[in-house]
């Protein structure tokens, strides 16, 4: 599904929110350009989802926000229908997953090397492949994090009573405290920093 749009997302190379942010530096042009894709995955659903309820695909596309907003430590079928159970959205949650659309991360049990072996299996939340998507879907404003250099969502560490945390922001590598700041372009190279 995703390879279906790279037309969509790509212009010269670049995507198309980054390029549209450069030449015009218009956050509402890059509200309209992720409205209009959210709605052609949207649509696309029931093309593409085969023997799966593309109706049950898109209620669990839009309750992923819903879900991040919540603070337990695992999705919550509830936020996608009332009393709704695992069951009864597992095609459609592996199909968004499959289709690359959903990633799911996973609680850990120890924060050590390697974080795969720690996995709680049966705890982890979904998140949007793409956190410009994800954000546009939250409602927040586009302005507000691309022209306030000092925006941030808070609860880094307060919430988790963690030692160390990460935050990855258009500044540069620095630590500050109990948080460690990385800009994008290091993002591979986490491990080798920490």
């Amino acid at each position: 599904l995703l390879e279906a749009y790279n037309y969509y997302l790509i212009i010269g190379g670049m995507p198309k929110c980054v390029s549209s942010w450069i030449a015009h530096k218009d956050p509402a042009k890059i509200f309209k350009i992720q409205r209009e894709l959210i709605e052609v995955y949207e649509n696309d659903f029931s093309k593409y989802s085969g023997k799966v309820n593309s109706g049950l695909i898109l209620m669990v596309f839009r309750s992923i926000v819903a879900q991040l907003a919540k603070s337990n430590e695992k999705s919550m079928y509830g936020a996608v229908r009332e009393y709704g159970r695992a069951r009864d959205f597992k095609e459609a949650i592996e199909w968004l997953v499959s289709a690359g659309m959903l990633n799911r991360v996973y609680n850990i049990s120890k924060m050590e090397y390697p974080l795969a072996a720690f996995d709680k299996l049966d705890q982890f939340k979904f998140f949007v492949f793409d956190t410009g998507l994800l954000k546009h879907m939250a409602g927040t404003d586009n302005s507000a994090i691309l022209l306030k250099t000092d925006y941030q969502f808070k609860k880094y560490i307060a919430d988790r009573q963690s030692e160390h945390a990460l935050r990855y922001s258009k500044r540069s590598y620095r630590k500050d405290g109990a948080i460690t700041n990385l800009p994008p372009y290091l993002a591979r190279k986490t491990k080798e920093l920490l």
